[in-house]
């Protein structure tokens, strides 16, 4: 009995994987389906705008150019009429064959969990391996819900990261304009402004930083993450000794820090990718898991 067990097992874990390449086949060629509908739409719509044009379709059959264009749009209506009957037809089959593998899924799943209770009543040893797995499993889900808070930790982050470069795009706008005209303290005033307000955020940042890496650190997924702060000295100095060489300084201070919010956001989104796919990877053992113990 138990050796119909593993078989069984050993049948789903094929069907499992020969699902999954079945529903990228389907995703594929439906979207495949589409474009070519969309194409063949447009075909039609051109050839239909062509046959109705009045004035200009009369002139075009006096200088001899409307049949030949008509010809070519009907040209191009055919083959793409030919490539979306050829993509309907793999559409069809491959929704067909997607949904004969999930049906064959389904009925060896039930036959292995008519299987599993009888051994569970009967073997020992089988009841302890289900308890395995079964612990098993609730690790893989505590580990799901661990990636589940980093990857939340990191998206505000990157929210964080957005909200600090407005105020420093600003700022970088202001001291543009603070260069190449006659400085003023109105417009001083407004580009400190939008530099206090972006220190502020990087403050609040650097919190959900220390969030996120600390999580990052709960998945084994640690990384090196810093970046620069303003120095009140240097705003200070430009305030009141407004001249060409603080104002390049202000501007390069604020240069650098989008720079490396810029860098900050792209490694963060890396690094969200790879919790994205450990998430997928950990939520696949448990589904397959669930079916098979």
């Amino acid at each position: 009995m138990i050796e119909k067990y593993e078989a069984l097992q050993a049948k789903l874990k094929s069907l499992l994987k020969k699902e999954e390449s079945s529903k990228i086949r389907f995703e594929e060629n439906t979207i495949r389906y589409e474009s070519a509908k969309a194409n063949f739409d447009k075909e039609s719509e051109d050839i239909e705008k062509l046959q109705t044009e009045s004035l200009s379709t009369f002139l075009k059959r006096l200088i001899g150019n409307y049949e030949k264009r008509l010809y070519k749009e009907m040209q191009e209506q055919v083959t793409a009429k030919m490539e979306l009957d050829l993509s309907l037809a793999l559409m069809l089959e491959s929704r067909e064959d997607l949904a004969n593998v999930q049906s064959t899924i389904n009925q060896t799943t039930a036959e292995l969990n008519q299987l599993k209770e009888l051994l569970y009543r009967q073997d020992s040893d089988f009841r302890e391996k289900i308890s395995t797995e079964e612990l098993k499993r609730a690790q893989l889900k505590q580990e799901l819900i661990e990636l589940e808070e980093a990857s939340a930790a990191g998206e505000r982050v990157l929210n964080g990261i957005d909200f600090a470069l407005e105020d420093l795009d600003s700022a970088d706008s202001f001291s543009t304009w603070d260069m190449f005209t006659d400085s003023s303290f109105i417009v001083d005033m407004m580009k400190y402004n939008k530099i206090d307000k972006a220190e502020a955020k990087m403050n609040q940042l650097e919190q959900l930083l220390g969030r996120y890496t600390k999580e990052l650190k709960d998945v084994s997924l640690d990384t090196y993450l810093s970046y620069e702060k303003f120095s009140s000295m240097g705003k200070t100095f430009d305030i009141f000794f407004d001249n060409i060489f603080s104002d390049w300084d202000t501007k390069d201070k604020i240069g650098r820090n989008i720079e490396m919010l810029e860098n900050l956001g792209t490694t963060i989104k890396e690094l969200q990718i790879k919790l994205e796919a450990n998430k997928e990877e950990i939520q696949k053992q448990i589904e397959e898991s669930e079916i098979l113990y």
